[in-house]
């Protein structure tokens, strides 16, 4: 059996969403990270901290393993 196919449409990169991107500065990424961060209780930053301790370590593991 036989079966007729369309040729695909090639991608176009679209430049002018590139000129049009605002960039946010340090301060407000820092200051957007400060008000996430007083939502949260105690307990959930002990967890988050603990979590962020043990992906460094598996990072350090698999970078040490290269």
């Amino acid at each position: 059996m036989l079966t007729a196919t369309l040729p695909t449409p090639a991608v176009s990169v679209n430049r002018n969403s590139i000129q049009n991107e605002t960039f946010v500065s340090d301060a407000e990424i820092s200051a957007r990270v400060l008000r996430i961060r007083s939502g949260w209780s105690v307990a959930e930053r002990m967890e988050r901290r603990r979590e962020a301790e043990r992906r460094f370590a598996n990072l350090i593991e698999s970078l040490g393993t290269i």
